[in-house]
């Protein structure tokens, strides 16, 4: 959701892995979401990823947001200042349709995974989760004032 529907990034292009239909056989259901998202953006001018985070502050929830590259946190920075309304809540979740996982995010459910978690405060001292495995985000993440979980130590380090 992170991307016009269609749009071929460098990493589709250059990893087999990511080059399986994103979508498999949803993708009528789930075409309508990407572009609903897609004219959010416009209308808050942002990037589809910083609407897909702010949609996630509206929910109860602890959302587990992947960061792979140092920009992917001014992104979540950003979704953490945007207040989404009412009506792009509902507009939203009206085009949703449940279905099962197909494509590669339906391969991802199935590949171990070693990751490290971080947390991060915003600005209303709630908790976002990272899940992170690249020491340039752990910096910028350190340098924002967020904390780093220590598995070995059990212990969580500013």
């Amino acid at each position: 959701m992170a991307h016009p529907f269609g749009t071929q990034t460098i990493r589709r292009k250059q990893d087999l892995f990511s080059e399986k239909d994103k979508y498999g056989k949803t993708v009528d259901i789930d075409r309508p979401i990407i572009d609903e998202v897609e004219k959010i953006a416009q209308n808050h001018n942002t990037s589809m990823a910083t609407i897909a985070l702010a949609w996630l502050k509206t929910k109860v929830t602890a959302p587990i947001v992947g960061a792979t590259k140092a920009h992917h946190l001014d992104v979540l920075e950003e979704a953490i200042k945007i207040n989404l309304s009412k009506d792009e809540v509902h507009t939203r979740e009206a085009l949703y349709k449940a279905h099962d996982l197909e494509g590669v995010m339906d391969d991802n459910r199935n590949r171990e995974h070693n990751w490290t978690q971080y947390l991060i405060n915003d600005s209303e001292n709630s908790l976002i989760y990272f899940i992170y495995y690249f020491s340039s985000t752990k910096m910028k993440l350190l340098e924002k004032g967020g904390l780093y979980y220590d598995r070995s130590s059990n212990n969580y380090i500013k």
